[in-house]
């Protein structure tokens, strides 16, 4: 599965990419944990609880699967998914 990820916003209204990869090209271990992120982010978007996204806030937009495939907005600032986030940046850390 494809996942890339983005932060994007601010003041300033910058974009960088800042993860791409393929959870296939992944060690087994390092893979379950980019999809236990991937669920906990979903049954957070599920629930409306992502948190707010605004303008002027940095936020990281996740595309997981190829262009039609689903996206989600998470505020970079105090985010609840913190942790789920963090494994996604950095999936083989």
């Amino acid at each position: 599965m494809r996942v890339k990820i983005e932060r994007a916003g601010g003041f300033a209204g910058i974009e960088q990419t800042v993860a791409v990869y393929d959870t296939d090209d992944l060690p087994e271990r390092q893979a379950a944990k980019v999809y236990d992120a991937l669920a906990a982010i979903e049954f957070a978007a599920a629930r409306g609880e992502l948190g707010e996204v605004g303008a002027d806030l940095m936020i990281y937009r996740i595309t997981v699967g190829d262009g039609s495939g689903k996206v989600y907005k998470v505020p970079d600032e105090g985010s609840r998914l913190a942790g789920p986030l963090s494994v996604l940046v950095r999936p083989s850390g």
